[in-house]
């Protein structure tokens, strides 16, 4: 019997070894995995831009992105394209880290629209070191859509708002205050120059 126990034990032993390395590997290996997401979002500032945005929400450095469907960018039209020209994003990314993103400029939703029709399919291929440091190749696919920003909100972000207005772009009352500004220092200049010749 105890010859049966140590037999069970020699052979148990290593297996639970295996599986806690096992493991133990497979964790630091998700650990290292990146996972690049590719989409279409408003633009955060101007109300009629939508951008095109390839983020890494892994937890691992994607390096040597190229796309299987090059991304539309550069879409013009509001309601309806304005011209046929178009770009593509049809270069490869060299490095992208965990938690961060790249954002083009993909245009206005009727010409994006006009394009991406019901959505187009794109595979994102990478490489990445695994914790042994060998090199690995990985796929992501991501849907680029532009429907469902039909109905969206249009109004500018705070900053570009307030950009606008001391620019003199759009009516608000920073545009009085600079009018009444400036009237003030013509007046005080006047009122130097008389003191002046006096």
């Amino acid at each position: 019997m105890a010859e049966s126990l140590q037999i069970a034990f020699y052979i148990v032993s290593p297996i639970g070894a295996f599986l806690a390395v096992a493991t133990a590997y497979y964790a630091i290996y998700r650990q290292t995995n990146p996972c690049v997401v590719v989409y279409y979002e408003p633009n955060p500032d101007t109300a009629s831009l939508i951008d095109l945005v390839i983020r890494n929400i892994g937890t691992g450095t994607a390096r040597d992105i190229s796309f299987s469907d090059p991304p539309p960018i550069l879409c013009w039209g509001i309601g309806k394209p304005d011209n046929n020209e178009s770009k593509q994003i049809d270069h490869r990314i060299p490095f992208l880290a965990p938690g961060k993103e790249l954002r083009f400029n993909a245009g206005q939703y009727g010409g994006l629209k006009d394009r991406v029709k019901d959505g187009i399919s794109v595979s994102s291929h990478y490489t990445f070191r695994t914790p042994l440091r060998s090199c690995k190749k990985g796929t992501d696919s991501s849907m680029l859509d532009v429907n469902y920003m039909q109905n969206a909100g249009t109004k500018n972000s705070a900053a570009q708002d307030l950009f606008d207005a001391l620019k003199g772009r759009n009516h608000t009352v920073f545009i009085k205050m600079n009018q009444s500004l400036a009237s003030i220092s013509k007046s005080l200049s006047e009122l130097t120059g008389k003191r002046d010749d006096a």
